[in-house]
């Protein structure tokens, strides 16, 4: 078995590497910064293992037309698994840096979406539109 890593540069404070040549989709995730811009869910359900650094995740769910939020601690050596549909964000970097590695359990569920809530109402739009519409 040939291993490859392959970078990517998401973001000035996001870099993913994708570990090619494994029996399963995997890739390494490293943070040097709380993300930027708004919360967001995922194309897919995946779980992550913290390997160094930790984090506080802010969780938010949609229940009735109500944003309810809630902040996780993660740290280092703990997993957990992640829905295509949670909507999250990492606001807090307990060390200034973090690497996980992300180990996909499903296939494309869906288009990423990026969300914002204002006056008690949430909004979203799809990752490659610009324009924010009504959660319902």
């Amino acid at each position: 078995m040939k291993l490859s890593i392959r970078p990517e540069k998401l973001s000035r404070v996001f870099k993913k590497y994708h570990i090619e040549g494994l029996p399963f989709q995997a890739s390494l995730n490293e943070f040097s910064a709380p993300d930027e811009g708004d919360p967001h869910d995922h194309p897919f359900d995946f779980v992550t293992h913290i390997l160094s650094g930790g984090y506080t995740e802010r969780i938010y769910t949609i229940e009735s037309g109500v944003v309810m939020i809630n902040d996780v601690e993660r740290s280092p050596g703990t997993s957990h698994f992640v829905r295509a549909t949670d909507i999250h964000q990492i606001i807090n970097l307990k060390t200034g840096h973090c690497v996980t590695l992300m180990i996909p359990q499903s296939g494309h569920i869906r288009a990423t979406c990026f969300y914002r809530f204002s006056y008690g109402k949430a909004y979203y739009r799809l990752w490659n539109k610009r324009k924010f519409v009504p959660f319902i």
